[in-house]
């Protein structure tokens, strides 16, 4: 009698040990899954935002390059200074910008990804095990 409700017991440990892993694994499922549509959703969205801008970039820096090519009475000129504006900018950038980038980069999707509101698995899959062992008690 003693020997089948440790038999019972270890089964039950093993049963539980089972749907835990499940229930982890189907958790950062999930997670994984979360953490990528919003990656793709803010890179869509980076996508279009971008594009627009560089149109009216565009439009603006012909535009400009026109106006200073009047002023200067050659249009050639005034596309070579717009276009040195730009070489001077990317520089800058290149030079002092690289690293302020890379820090808003890495905090903005980090915080994508790494979500605060998100469970820890342990305490998931302790909620889970709690419900489904109160459903089975009678």
């Amino acid at each position: 009698m003693a020997f089948g409700g440790i038999t019972q017991n270890i089964q039950n440990a093993t049963d539980k040990t089972q749907e835990y892993i499940n229930n982890t694994a189907e958790y950062y499922k999930l997670r994984l899954f979360k953490s990528t549509m919003k990656g793709a959703i803010s890179l869509v969205n980076l996508l279009i935002i971008g594009s627009i801008l560089l149109l009216i970039l565009t439009f603006l820096s012909v535009g400009v390059a026109i106006w200073i090519g009047n002023a200067v009475d050659s249009r050639a000129a005034g596309y070579f200074i717009v276009g040195g504006f730009y070489v001077v900018i990317l520089v800058l950038l290149l030079v002092f910008g690289r690293k302020a980038i890379e820090k808003y980069l890495l905090i903005k999707f980090s915080k994508l990804v790494f979500d605060d509101d998100d469970p820890e698995p342990r305490e998931q899959a302790a909620t889970t095990m709690i419900k489904k062992h109160d459903t089975t008690q009678p």
